[in-house]
């Protein structure tokens, strides 16, 4: 009787919070549920080393969106949000030489290539004596991604953390 209510009551729950059992026991607070992943938006000013920690310290990597669809929805998202900040994502340059950079994306010390380029007009321009190998959602060019340097304090922005 009682394994049977927990189930009814299981599908209730995920039914009336629109997920999958896999969500709705991974998106817990501070994480929510958006666009079917578990994301936590921070509007901390941090550099990108620091939100890669924080996130880390949170059992979550720097968030990945592996599809153009997931990055145009979080990019609305943050239009909405209005905060004015520019938010650190996962993406990471691998290969400084190489013209534009080998960005990839960056999950619990796995690497996926990106599969499209959604860099802003004149992005990446980092190289070898301005290595600039970190990402984010560059507020003031409408939150298209921005190469950034990684452990430079001048760049403070929020982070997207995902599970």
């Amino acid at each position: 009787m009682k394994v049977w209510l927990f189930v009814v009551c299981w599908l209730c729950f995920t039914a009336v919070f629109g997920c999958s059992e896999k969500q709705a026991f991974v998106c817990s607070p501070p994480f929510e549920i958006y666009e079917g992943n578990c994301y936590n938006i921070s509007t901390d000013k941090v550099s990108a080393d620091e939100a890669f920690a924080r996130c880390s310290r949170m059992g979550a990597y720097l968030a990945n969106f592996e599809t153009l669809e997931e990055a145009m929805l979080m990019k609305q998202k943050l239009k909405e949000m209005n905060t004015g900040l520019h938010f650190y994502v996962g993406g990471r340059n691998i290969n400084r030489r190489k013209p534009e950079g080998d960005w990839r994306w960056i999950r619990n010390g796995e690497m996926k290539e990106m599969t499209y380029f959604a860099f802003g007009a004149g992005e990446p321009n980092g190289n070898d004596g301005a290595p600039q190998d970190c990402m984010f959602f560059y507020a003031a060019k409408q939150y298209a991604f921005h190469n950034v340097f990684c452990d430079n304090g001048s760049y403070l922005g929020g982070y997207i953390c995902e599970k």
